[in-house]
């Protein structure tokens, strides 16, 4: 189990604080669990190129979630000190809920 992940992801060079932005998050989530369906279906394939085009597939819809949100916050003009604040609030939750 990992202890969490270190990203590093740029914003989109624009970026704008209206609905088209605030809706690319979850535009992109939808994709991921279109990934994640066509990996879930391709799981015990003998076909290893194919399991693992699909596993690629499933991460690199899921950088393009993280990529949206960050350029969302970007957007929204939060700071890193916002950012890093934000995430103490959700780990924290987190542990209460037993999650972490």
């Amino acid at each position: 189990m990992r202890d969490g992940y270190l990203l590093n992801l740029r914003t989109f060079h624009e970026v704008r604080d209206d609905k088209a932005q605030a809706l690319k998050p979850l535009e992109e989530a939808a994709e991921v669990l279109g990934a994640w369906q066509d990996c879930d279906d391709m799981r015990l394939s003998p076909i290893m190129t194919a399991r693992r085009e699909y596993r690629q597939s499933l991460i690199d819809e899921c950088m393009d979630v993280v990529q949206a949100v960050v350029s969302l916050l970007d957007a929204e003009g939060f700071t890193q000190e916002d950012v890093d604040a934000a995430i103490e609030r959700c780990n924290e939750r987190n542990r209460e809920r037993g999650h972490l």
